[in-house]
């Protein structure tokens, strides 16, 4: 018994077309086509240029000839309406060929003494179209060599030439080529709006950029700040806890209160960020800041992690702005961290220094430091960037680096007048 195996349905999901245009929105579209318009111009002055030859309307606009008919519009003179009409379709292609190709039918039909018609306006709308989309150091030369075209017919005609005749032509033609000149220098003007328009945009998106990159460094910078510490010293803790765990079991229970004291701290400064961040909320978290006040607390957590630290308060403290006491506050935070996690058992000294206009902050431990870490080089030093942000916020310095006696030192000098760059 033959098996025949059945290829599973694949349920390919088509995706949704684009709605057509609506049949208004297609023609309006189609007759917004530059090409379509100059035929439909074409075509239009062709017509009346041919119902104005059979119906002999007098057209004075630019030949100037007699009432008088000396020659009946035969296949050359049709030929040469058509090239003073039909050609307006390439007006905007190839504005300064299609004039001249006018300008010479028009000129030869006149000189042929054919009936005036209305296919001289295509010699306006031509030059009109040099001037319109050509700049002048080409549409003053051509608009000037018209005009001598004009006068040359006003010249050569079949009846005497008046002076009212050669201005009222003039002025004419000047008109054709200062309104086409008019309309380029507007659109000019309108492309250089919207490219200012578009750059004032580009920079806005620029500096939505920065800001955006700005405030997520700040976050990161305080996410770390905050987390880096507490997840530290509870590492530590965590990790003392289970080395005694057996042997002392009372002592390793007794370490889970600090662990989780440090936990809810680390838990109400993400919440107090979060805060900040969530833009939808009307009651955002307005707890304040830690500051140098605060490092007495932060030293007994260190030394309850392991480290043996000592604090020394030179000068005599004074009060200085909740930014630079933020920032020194992180900085002796981020010191301790790194003290935490790589000098080792050591012992840390801390010294607060006020001066009469700067503010010092040293950390010093004796443990084996960070260069003997199996660490990746490449990896980056976020904490050592984030104090280095906040030093130079204030103007400041800050210097990192082994001790000549061995150990770690970290330095940063802080102008108390200093206000946030």
């Amino acid at each position: 018994m033959s098996r025949t195996a059945i290829a599973p349905v694949r349920h390919v999901t088509t995706p949704p077309a684009a709605p057509s245009p609506a049949p208004t929105e297609r023609i309006r579209r189609f007759f917004a086509r530059p090409l379509v318009q100059d035929a439909l111009i074409a075509g239009a002055l062709t017509a009346i240029a041919l119902v104005g030859v059979v119906t002999r309307t007098r057209v004075d606009i630019p030949e100037g000839s007699g009432e008088g008919i000396r020659r009946s519009l035969d296949s050359l003179g049709v030929t040469l309406l058509l090239l003073q009409t039909a050609t307006l379709i390439w007006r905007r292609r190839a504005p300064v060929l299609v004039l001249a190709v006018v300008t010479v039918s028009l000129f030869a039909f006149s000189m042929l003494g054919y009936f005036m018609s209305f296919a001289s306006f295509g010699f306006l709308i031509a030059l009109y179209t040099v001037a319109a989309h050509r700049q002048r150091p080409i549409s003053i030369p051509v608009g000037l060599a018209c005009g001598v075209i004009v006068f040359l017919i006003l010249s050569l005609g079949h009846e005497e030439i008046e002076p009212d005749t050669v201005i009222v032509e003039c002025l004419i033609v000047g008109a054709a080529w200062f309104i086409g000149d008019g309309y380029r220098i507007r659109r000019g003007q309108f492309v250089q709006l919207e490219e200012r328009a578009d750059r004032l945009e580009r920079a806005g998106e620029e500096i939505a950029r920065h800001a955006v990159a700005e405030e997520r460094r700040v976050i990161a910078r305080e996410l770390h700040d905050v987390v880096a510490h507490n997840v530290s010293v509870i590492v530590a803790e965590a990790g003392a806890a289970q080395r005694i765990a057996d042997a002392h079991p009372q002592e390793a229970l007794a370490t889970l209160a600090p662990i989780e004291r440090i936990g809810r701290e680390a838990l109400v400064e993400m919440r107090r960020l979060m805060g900040f961040l969530r833009t939808e909320s009307e009651h955002p978290s307005r707890s304040p800041q830690p500051g140098l006040q605060e490092l007495n607390p932060l030293i007994a957590q260190a030394r309850h992690a392991g480290l043996s630290i000592s604090l020394t308060i030179e000068g005599t403290p004074r009060s200085v702005s909740p930014g630079l006491d933020l920032s020194a506050f992180r900085i002796v935070q981020e010191a301790l961290t790194n003290a935490l996690k790589h000098a080792g058992p050591s012992n840390v000294h801390v010294i607060v220094r006020y001066g009469s206009d700067r503010l010092v902050l040293i950390v010093d431990d004796d443990g084996v430091g960070p260069s003997t870490q199996r660490t990746d080089p490449t990896r980056p030093r976020y904490g050592h960037l984030g104090m280095r942000e906040r030093a130079a916020l204030f103007g400041g310095q800050l210097q990192v680096g082994a001790r000549p006696g061995g150990g770690y030192r970290v330095i940063a000098s802080l102008p108390l007048d200093a206000e946030p760059a």
